[in-house]
């Protein structure tokens, strides 16, 4: 599988966060990371798994696997005030279609801003937490 650097960039700085939290937190092992991607950041699911595996490599974070959640899109127009899911842009376009202006799904103007779909968060770390260590009291000395 060809690595993308857009993908790896993601990748290394959820295993940064992971790995930051895990110290913070005295986690022994991270089970599974649960991130949300929206779908304007560009990420693909699959290389951005893939990608975290590699950086994962030697870390805490090693072996656990990264779930995600992909959030749609959503813009509002500035015309006609609807709000709601983007709509993809026509294929037809091919590469260039990425740079095509989002159309409102009401009236078709593309006079739109973008009010949802650039998230890139972790949601949660499921981990194993490393087991308290009880503080032994001093015996007292016998009189």
């Amino acid at each position: 599988m060809v690595t993308s650097l857009h993908e790896f960039s993601a990748a290394c700085s959820i295993v940064e966060t992971v790995v930051e939290a895990a110290r913070s937190h005295d986690v022994k092992r991270v089970k599974a990371v649960n991130i949300e991607v929206g779908e304007f950041t560009f990420l693909l699911p699959e290389q951005l798994r893939f990608n975290f595996e590699i950086a994962s490599q030697k870390t805490i974070a090693e072996g656990a696997e990264l779930n995600i959640r992909m959030v749609k899109g959503r813009l509002i127009c500035r015309d006609c005030g609807h709000e709601g899911e983007a709509q993809s842009p026509d294929e037809a376009l091919g590469p260039a279609a990425m740079f095509a202006p989002m159309k409102c799904t009401k009236c078709g103007s593309s006079a739109t801003t973008i009010t949802g779909g650039k998230e890139f968060l972790i949601a949660d770390i499921e981990a194993e937490v490393a087991a308290p260590v009880e503080k032994q009291r001093p015996k007292p000395k016998p009189h």
